[in-house]
Order: C-alpha cells, then structure tokens, then sequence
C-alpha cells in the first residue's frame, strides 16, 4: 500500500485533500499532514511516504525548496505540488525541479487521483529496478574494492566508479576499516537457520555502516566473504583528526551492533593516508593487523598505535627498541647498520625460547607495516612502487616456517629501501655540493667571500656544508 503525506498551510484545503478521496478504498494510506515544507520534511523522514502532495506557496520552507531536498535525499519519492493560477511561473520552476507533476487549484478529484496513480505506477516500476541494483550492488563494489586493491584505474577514474556506486571518496585522507562480526549465537539452533541469521546480521551490519557514511557524507561499505566488511572513509580534514573522527564513527557502529544486535564487532584500523590510492594501503595494514585480534580480544577498536608489545605478547621492549632502531637506520639510508639491528633482531628471537612461530610472524607483519609506513613519509616513490608487494609479503611471512626464513625476506626488503634512501641521500649531497661548487666558480674573484657566504646561499648550516664537502672532495671548505 503506498503512503501519501499532505502539506498545504490552509488548514480548510488540507482537510480537503484528506478527505476529498476516500484513500483506503483505492489503495492509499493517508500517513500524515502538515503545514509547511519544514513539518513536511520532518514526517517525511519518520512517516516514509511513496507520495507527497505539496502546496507551492509556503512559510517558512515553500514547495520548491521542499522538492529540492527531497530529490536530494529521498530520490524514489514522488512529489505532486500544487498551485494557483497566479503560481504558474513555480510550476514551471517545479518541472525544472523534477516534480513528477503538479495540479492547479482547485483541485479536481479525479484528476488527483489519476495523479497519484500515475505517480504510484511510476514508483513501483523504479523501485523494482533499484531493488535489482541494491541486489547487484555488492557484486559491483566488490568488484570495484579489487580494481583498488590492484592498483587499477587512476585516481578521477577511481572516484567517478566509487560515486557511482554510492560511496563518497571525494576527500584528500582515506582510511581503510576491516569490520569482522565476532558472534552469531549460534546456541543449538539448525545449519539452515545459522546461515539465515548469519546473512541477517552481516545484512544489518551493512546497513548501519551505510547510515553512519550517510548521515557524514562520507564513504561507504563494501561486503567481504563471511563475517568481513570494509568501510571506506574520506575526509578533508588533517591526519589526527582524519584518525580521531574515523574512530568516533566506527564507535557509533559498535554501539549500535551492540544496541540493536546484542553482538559485537571487531573493527581494525589501517593507517591515514593521502590520496584514493593511499587505500590500499591501508586496507592491507588492516588486513595484517587482524591477526592480533588473536590476543588482544573480540569487541575492539584498534590500530597499530594501539598495539603495546609486552613481553607477554611474545615482544619484548628490547625487542620494540631494536625495530624503532632498525627504522631509523633505514631512514638514513645506513645498510650495514640496519643489517646489524636485523641480526640482533633474529638472535633475540630465537633466545626467545617462549616465542611462538606465530608470534614471530605477527612482529615481522609489524616490522613491515612499520616500515611501509614510514617510507610514505620519507620515501614515496619507493613506497608507491612497492606498495603492490605489501599484501604478498604478508603470505609469504605466513607460509614461512622457521625464523631465518622470515628474517632472509626482511632482509631483502630492508636492503631494497635501504639502497634507496642511501642513493636519495647522495643524490642530495651532491646537488648540494654542486650548488656551492657552481656558487664559488661565479664569486671566487669577490673579496673576503666565506664559508658563511656559500652555506647562506644554499641554505644550509656552514658546519653541515662543510663536512659534506669533506666526504666528497675529500678536502675542507675554506
């Protein structure tokens, strides 16, 4: 049965329009009135009508206005709006509006039910078709999660595809959350039945992310395979507050799992990043960061910030000590170091006569993520380059069986970013060492000129440049 709300704010044409059709007998529910565009809008989004009749002319919100949002918002609902003689100039706004039609007062009887058949024939038959896309709409956006996960499609071309699909990702920052369902109650009941109440619950699950994203206008879900979805955000807004606010949304979802389905949900958190693309790789540090959920529990938010590594979690604070090390060698470009702090890495573990293949596994994930993260930072273009190889680092690690093979694929990746950074640094040092070179040959007649002179110009501390110029003429400066 469709659902008919009426605004008009004469009190008289209102009643009118209630009664001037006996709405029951034709296959209508009269769910409302009210008596401007504002109280409209108001049982619009309690009352769920199919179908609003609208005066034009209105305080406060007028029927134009009215429509604009509901097209906005409410876009299956049909609108008839109403008007005077004198109006005709809003009816012909109201067409550009996208009404569905309007009548002129006063308003013939069956002339507006004729309207609002028309308006209910037209609704069914877009409702069926959206039912077929809602029903396709998972297929798509999983579909369009492995275009990303890929590294397929450029970042306009990713954006236009995730809009189609009713996900907003027209933001700069993006996270990337991993959503698992901890409990079903499966009790006694049968097979068929879990599976049924499997399907409710991730069904539900969908739909409050897909309320939360909406009421932000911001992201979307996409369904995985089991109890997994994943909940794409976007902001404008800085790193830490991308951060905090994702976390605040993901705990209203939680809540309201909690609330409404007396379960819980698991919901990890993959890094901040800028761009689209930045999404997958935050989707694959979600992915390995799952995997603690072994030990730090069901019913949690977490990130990898949030991980403390105890020596109860097979991690000692010698052992955290060594991979912040491990990082800052890499960072500077110093191979040999970082291959030093890997050995002691592994001889640590393998004294750990308590540590688990598994536990090793879980820290070499984290030693990697930390890594990829930090080459976001400091080298991008080696980050971009082998951000595809992430999630196959991850399998590898899983599928290795003793620690020197994990460490042996450390090892590589280590030495890779190394070798980088060593050659951005030089490549550095040398277009610096150049400057002042190209600097001196043009000054070197200029009376009393400086090692003060030459470091101000290129920007640099005179001590610093000094140096620099020691390890690559193997002379001082001045």
């Amino acid at each position: 049965m469709h659902r008919i709300l009426i605004i008009d704010d004469d009190r008289i044409i209102r009643r009118g329009l209630a009664k001037i059709i006996p709405w029951e007998q034709y296959g209508f529910q009269l769910v409302g009135e009210a008596a401007d565009g504002e109280q409209g809008l108001n049982l619009i989004e309690t009352e769920y009508p199919t179908i609003v009749i609208s005066d034009i002319k209105m305080p406060f919100m007028d029927g134009l206005e009215l429509a604009q949002i509901v097209k906005e918002r409410y876009p299956l609902i049909k609108l008839i709006l109403l008007t005077g003689y004198t109006d005709f100039s809003y009816a012909q706004q109201a067409v550009k509006a996208h009404v569905f039609d309007y009548l002129l007062k006063p308003v013939d009887k069956e002339n507006l039910l004729e309207k609002v058949r028309n308006a209910a024939s037209e609704w069914d038959a877009e409702n069926r078709v959206q039912q077929k896309i809602n029903a396709a709409n998972p297929f798509f956006r999983r579909e369009f999660l492995k275009k990303l996960m890929d590294g397929n499609g450029e970042e306009t071309e990713l954006r236009q595809d995730a809009m189609s699909l009713g996900i907003d990702l027209t933001g700069q920052t993006f996270i990337a959350f991993l959503i698992k369902i901890d409990e079903y109650h499966q009790d006694s009941m049968e097979m068929a039945d879990f599976i049924e109440r499997q399907k409710a619950f991730k069904f539900c699950v969908v739909n409050m992310c897909e309320e939360v994203t909406h009421s932000q206008r911001t992201g979307g879900v996409v369904e995985l395979d089991q109890d997994e979805l994943v909940l794409l955000y976007s902001s404008n807004e800085t790193v830490q507050l991308a951060e905090e606010n994702g976390r605040y949304l993901v705990e209203q979802i939680q809540k309201m799992v909690h609330r409404y389905l007396k379960t819980t949900v698991t919901i990890v958190l993959g890094g901040v990043h800028q761009g689209i693309l930045g999404l997958r790789l935050s989707y694959q540090e979600a992915r390995s960061l799952l995997d603690f959920r072994h030990f730090i529990g069901k019913d949690k938010i977490y990130s990898l910030s949030d991980i403390k590594l105890s020596s109860q979690q097979a991690v000692s604070l010698q052992t955290e000590d060594k991979v912040n090390e491990l990082v800052h060698d890499v960072k500077l470009g110093l191979a040999q170091d970082a291959f030093m702090a890997i050995d002691d890495l592994e001889h640590v573990m393998i004294q750990e006569k308590q540590m688990s293949l598994y536990h090793v596994r879980l820290l070499s994930v984290w030693l990697v993520i930390s890594l990829f993260r930090g080459s976001a930072e400091w080298a991008s273009d080696w980050e971009h380059v082998q951000r595809k190889n992430m999630s196959l680092y991850y399998i590898r690690i899983n599928e290795m069986q003793t620690i020197r093979e994990i460490f042996n694929l450390i090892r590589s990746v280590v030495g890779d970013l190394a070798e980088f950074m060593a050659g951005k640094r030089e490549s550095h040092r040398g277009g610096v060492i150049g400057e002042a070179v190209k600097y001196m040959e043009k000054h070197y007649v200029k009376q009393g000129l400086s090692l003060q002179d030459v470091a101000s110009h290129i920007h640099i501390n005179p001590v610093y440049l000094s140096t620099l110029f020691k390890q690559e003429k193997k002379n001082y400066l001045f």
